[in-house]
């Protein structure tokens, strides 16, 4: 995050998680990352940040004596230590009572003091890594702050309202116990300077001698500020905050005190003047030396920035004569002290970064957020960098599409994930003009375009455009003029104009040409189909893709590079889930629509054209693709976002890569260009920024090579719902360099796989998906797969493993590194149009041959490339065939004998690269090699009901069954499974066994139980039972149970 942008927001309730240091450098943690501001330019831009944090930070301090230094905690209970100049963590430590760290703070060069919400306080020497702990109160602690006088003492507020002050020298020995708040304290800090004068005090005023002897103040939610003095032990005076006036604080008393954060700053150099926030998002500067009304005066806006209209959590001060404040408002405001007015206002981003739009008549950046507040950034402004303005009203949810109108200056339509539509004009005061017919699920895609109807011609009343929105698979008309009728269905129209019959395939994505006359509309099915405005009627259809369409976007009509109309006027690009963006060049579709509409052609020159092959061919991305943008100002120049975290600039005329942004740290959903600048795009994602970057101050070339995928679940995409924690994308060092498309799909196997993993799930027409969770192959759907219905299985195993003695080494022995036995099915994603509630959901289990299925996955193109490395197989010379044979691993299923073995060696691993050890032994079998599956199985821990099945119908080995279900047993029983362990035992009538595990660990009913079924009741092992549960219940305390046990015996 570097230069100006839109930043995360501050996290909120947190008592410091800001900070300066004396280089005027801001510092402030939002979610899982510290973001660098340089409040001291003009205007301020931001540094850098640091994302390699897993939690969020909820603290940071400045080194006072180390400019560069600072340290943050997080809510998983860990300290770190961080290089400013560097961004980079230089040291860890974890909490070892692991609860959540609230606040930390420097108490010397090399010496963090932390503490948690249970009460525990720890400092860490981090250059010898040594900790001490200490406990004095066991309630949360909510803030704390070292003196700046004596390096030892530190005060520390609770939730209680309690204020300690210790001595770390002394063990943590409390110097003083203050008592005065009736709720809890938010805010402390310690007077800066102990010598300068103080006006002439009032009543209840503060002399200069107290202050000498040591001054702490405090805010609490309680609404009141209190200054103590430490060497009297008590309070020297107490603030109380002013009733407002203003509407925003409106409520009862008890609503009030609840939204209230009472923050404090004493100014350096300055004792006798304190900053305090307000009711409201009002700041104060408190004058110690009056009293009455003239004792504190309240911040105001200046000429061209705002002031807080939210809580504020944190004040800070930069230099004498700026401060700086972090509110509910997700705005950081820089003040000008003296002035006691705001200069500067720095918007934030408080959610996923779902969609952009840039203005074509007024230059305004739209900006949809996942916060639910819509965003345009005025980015001509001659005031300020900063000119943002946020709309709240309406949109109660994620904004995930926003349009500007073509030709009425500043109205702008935004979708949400509710699937609402509405319109706002942002040239004025009023509210959104919300429409009556919303999609029951996320809408994807907003455009303005003509208005459609069966005979060509409709009412859209003053405005001569309608809106168009896609989302949970169908595209509905919204008539501006008339937002309370209900929108209509366009796929009603097609079927009518172009007389179709079966049914249409869900709809993803739909773009307008710029002059209007034509309109793409994206599929689930990776088809794009091309209507003629106004009736509908299919012109083209492109079928280059095989995956679900997520955007497409038309060249513009003319670029500033041009005089005229632009060469690449009828290009169209598109992506999918596919990592590849396609360009297609429809120059000869258009002027053959052209010819149709000006004359009265045949039927057959009016029926549909089929493209299944792209102009051109953009590779390089390793994810799916999100989003595209044409410049406005060079023919051909694409940029295109994706799931593998990068941005790419292409050159569409060449299909060269030119630039690739590597600045986010997430998976970016959105991309626009500058209307004013050829050299600046602007890009957004899961990260919470909005970044602006230039494409020729650009290191790389194309994005970094990706490396191997967590499984955890991600939130806020664009085009799925996902629910919780996002992993950065994490960009490698070095710049990839650029091959074949066919050689860098083929050198990819493994980003083949985790594509194919997130392809869209299909069944019958209908889209439908969900989460697959784990679970074992069980005995019975393994014995079908092997046996079938003749029950012959053992002598097929034979015969394929007799015929097979030339391809599979003796006595194979499988060499894996597994974790627990089970066939684990991954985390399927959910495509972005089937959140639809009430739908059915259909578990889709993982692929035994996830190789295979990637490669004939990936496009036509490659499949050309597969059929042709097929006959060199085949009818090519004794050279060609083995070069050829080197390469077609994949292509098993179409190859002799020698070739499914390979294939199947390829997949088994890949599914042990995977951790996936269950269904590389499946294939092991599947081989005929069952013998050594067996053997590693047991070796390695990770035995199953279905091995153990498979053991007792082998023909190789019959005895092999028992042993293999006492090692599946003990297996068992160290996984603290210990039914299934005496189960198994059982079934090898080995009942003594069963019963020693069960008194092992302390199960005496069941061994009783089991005991009674399969003993005699004279039988000594049964005593023994009862004699070892008698001796833990007496041990227990439980003499009445053990009583009954004596009846049992004196009747036996």
């Amino acid at each position: 995050m570097k230069g100006i942008g839109l930043a995360t927001s501050p996290s909120w309730y947190c008592s410091k998680v800001s900070g300066c240091n004396v280089n005027g450098l801001l510092a402030f943690g939002g979610r899982n990352s510290i973001i660098f501001l340089d409040a001291t330019a003009e205007p301020p831009v931001f540094l850098g940040w640091i994302c390699q944090f897993r939690n969020r930070i909820n603290s940071l301090a400045w080194n006072v004596n180390i400019e560069r230094l600072g340290c943050s905690g997080d809510e998983d209970g860990k300290v770190h230590v961080w290089d400013a100049e560097t961004q980079t963590v230089i040291a860890e430590k974890q909490n070892i009572h692991k609860n959540k760290v609230t606040v930390v703070d420097w108490l010397c060069s090399d010496v963090v003091v932390a503490a948690d919400d249970r009460g525990h306080i720890f400092t860490w020497r981090f250059s010898h890594d040594d900790v001490q702990y200490f406990h004095p109160e066991p309630q949360a602690v909510t803030c704390m702050s070292c003196s700046p006088h004596t390096s030892t003492n530190i005060a520390i507020g609770y939730k209680s309202g309690l204020l300690l002050v210790f001595d770390l020298s002394k063990k943590g020995k409390v110097l003083h116990k203050l008592r005065g708040h009736d709720e809890e304290i938010q805010s402390l800090v310690w007077c800066p300077n102990l010598t300068d004068d103080i006006n002439k005090p009032g009543d209840d005023c503060v002399n200069e001698r107290d202050l000498s002897r040591g001054s702490l103040a405090s805010g609490s939610r309680d609404r009141t500020i209190r200054l103590w003095c430490l060497a009297k032990e008590r309070s020297l005076s107490t603030l109380r905050l002013p009733t407002s006036n203003s509407s925003r604080s409106h409520g009862d008393d008890q609503s009030a005190r609840s939204r209230t954060y009472l923050t404090l700053l004493w100014p350096k150099n300055m004792p006798n003047e304190l900053i305090s926030s307000s009711h409201g998002g009002e700041m104060l500067q408190w004058s110690l030396g009056k009293s009455g009304k003239g004792k504190y005066q309240v911040f105001r806006a200046g000429v061209s920035s705002s002031t807080h209209s939210r809580t504020i959590f944190n004040i800070v001060q930069v230099s004498s004569d700026t401060l700086c404040s972090f509110s509910m408002d997700r705005q950081i405001i820089l003040w000008d002290f003296p002035a006691l007015c705001s200069k500067s206002t720095i918007p934030t981003v408080g959610g996923v970064v779902t969609a952009l739009a840039v203005s074509s008549q007024t230059g305004r950046l739209a900006v949809g957020c996942g916060d639910a507040l819509l965003r345009t950034w005025n980015l001509g402004s001659s005031g300020s960098f900063y000119d943002v303005q946020s709309f709240w009203q309406g949109v109660k949810a994620k904004v995930t599409a926003v349009a500007w109108h073509p030709v009425k200056e500043g109205w702008l339509a935004y979708a949400t994930e509710e699937g609402r539509v509405g319109i706002y004009d942002v040239l004025s005061t009023k509210g959104p003009m919300l429409s009556s017919s919303y999609h029951r699920g996320t809408i994807y895609s907003l455009v303005w375009g003509k208005p459609c109807s069966v005979d060509g011609s409709h009412d859209a009343g003053p405005w001569f455009f309608t809106l168009f929105s896609c989302g949970d698979g169908v595209i509905f008309q919204h008539n501006p003029s008339r937002l309370q009728d209900e929108a209509e269905d366009i796929n009603t129209l097609i079927r009518t104009t172009n007389n179709l019959k079966l049914k249409l395939p869900m709809r993803t994505e739909i773009a307008w040409k710029p002059n209007f006359s034509i309109a793409a509309i994206g599929n689930d099915d990776g088809s794009i189909e091309l209507f003629a405005a106004t009736s509908l009627r299919l012109v083209c259809t492109l079928h280059a893709h095989c995956k679900i369409i997520n955007c497409l976007r038309w060249h513009p009509e003319f670029t500033q590079a041009s005089s005229g109309a632009s060469r690449c006027s009828c290009w169209l690009a598109s992506g999918s889930n596919e990592s590849d963006v396609l360009v297609y060049d429809l120059t000869a579709v258009l002027d053959k629509k052209s010819n149709i509409d000006s004359g009265t052609p045949s039927e057959e020159a009016r029926s549909p054209r089929l493209i299944t092959e792209c102009s051109q061919l953009l590779s390089g991305h390793k994810n799916r693709i999100t989003s595209l943008a044409w410049s406005s100002h060079v023919d051909g120049l694409l940029a295109s976002v994706s799931y593998d975290g990068t941005a790419q600039v292409w050159n569409a005329l060449t299909a060269a890569p030119i630039a690739n942004f590597r600045g986010h740290q997430n998976r970016v959903l959105c991309v626009e260009w500058s209307q004013s600048d050829a050299d600046l795009v602007y890009s957004g994602g899961e990260d919470y920024t909005v970044q602006s970057w230039r494409v020729t101050e650009q290191e790389f070339r194309t994005p970094p090579e990706q490396k191997s995928k967590s499984k955890g679940k991600h939130k806020g995409s664009k085009r799925h719902h996902q629910p919780t924690e996002t992993e950065a994308v994490k960009a490698s060092t070095e710049d990839s360099e650029k091959l074949p498309a066919g050689q860098q799909e083929m050198n990819n196997v493994g980003q083949l796989l985790e594509e194919k993993r997130q392809q869209l799930l299909l069944d019958a027409g209908k889209v439908t998906a969900e989460k697959v969770t784990a679970r074992e192959v069980n005995v019975v759907s393994a014995t079908e797969a092997f046996v079938g219905t003749g029950g012959s299985f053992g002598q097929q195993v034979s015969e394929v493993a007799s015929s097979a003695e030339d391809i599979l080494p003796e006595d194979l022995h499988l060499t894996v590194a597994v974790s627990a036995p089970q066939a684990a099915v991954e985390s399927e994603k959910i495509s972005r149009h089937a959140s639809l509630a009430g739908k059915p959901k259909k578990k889709k289990v993982k692929s035994l041959l996830p190789v295979c299925s990637g490669h004939d996955n990936r496009g036509k193109h490659f499949a050309y490339q597969d059929c042709i490395l097929l006959s060199d197989l085949f009818y090519g010379s004794e050279t060609v065939k083995t070069e050829a044979a080197e390469r077609s691993s994949h292509l098993g299923l179409f190859t002799d004998r020698r070739g499914i073995f390979d294939l199947l060696k390829t997949e088994g691993l890949h599914h042990q690269k995977m951790g996936n050890i269950d269904y590389q032994l499946l294939l092991e079998i599947w081989k005929g090699n069952i013998g050594g599956t067996l053997k590693t199985a047991s070796e390695k821990n990770c035995l199953s009901d279905y091995l153990v099945a498979v053991a007792s119908i082998s023909s190789q080995d019959p005895a092999c069954w028992r042993p293999v279900c006492h090692q599946f047993a003990k297996q068992l029983a160290a996984e603290e499974n210990h039914q299934r362990a005496v189960l198994y035992l059982l079934a090898c009538n080995d009942v003594y066994a069963a019963l020693d595990l069960l008194l092992e660990h302390g199960m005496y009913r069941e061994a009783v139980a089991l005991g009674k079924c399969r003993l005699s009741s004279r039988d000594p092992v049964l005593v023994k039972i009862y004699l070892a549960w008698v001796c833990q219940l007496s041990k227990d305390g439980n003499y009445e149970l053990a009583a009954k046990w004596c009846v049992w015996r004196n009747c036996l």
